[in-house]
């Protein structure tokens, strides 16, 4: 009886807490799903402005060739705009995101950049995004 009676109490509190992490989670990847939409958007928009407010002030990209703050990223996009060079078409594939404790989130997945002439990049990339009060910012980007 008195195994029953912990069962009947202890199980609906479980399934509540199954159920609110799932929507956690669901929340959180929805989020983030949408920040990479809306940035692949704006990029193609050619929206630098907009650009901005992807990134954590405390940002860093990690390529080949070494590590960009928020700022020196800032600079090259606004750079190539200047210029005018085509910065493609950016697009998002086969997106996996897992959650980093209650604040932090990694996304990875494919990036295409498609060009004017027809030539393509294709790669990988993984982001670490933090909540904020505005929302997710990306941290940290490695491509």
């Amino acid at each position: 009886m008195a195994t029953a009676l912990r069962i009947t109490v202890l199980l609906p509190c479980l399934l509540v807490g199954v159920l609110t992490a799932s929507a956690v989670r669901a929340d959180t990847r929805g989020d983030i799903t949408a920040v990479l939409d809306y940035y692949a958007e704006i990029w193609n928009e050619g929206d630098l402005d907009a650009l901005r407010g992807y990134y954590h002030e405390d940002f860093r990209l990690i390529t080949a060739s070494g590590v960009r703050t928020a700022k020196e990223r800032l600079e090259d996009v606004d750079a190539v705009a200047a210029a005018g060079t085509d910065r493609g078409e950016l697009s998002h594939s086969s997106v996996e995101i897992l959650e980093l404790g209650d604040k932090h989130a990694l996304a990875y997945g494919r990036l295409n950049l498609k060009f004017k002439d027809g030539s393509s990049i294709d790669g990988w990339f993984s982001t670490v995004f933090v909540s904020t009060p505005f929302g997710w910012k990306a941290l940290v980007t490695h491509n």
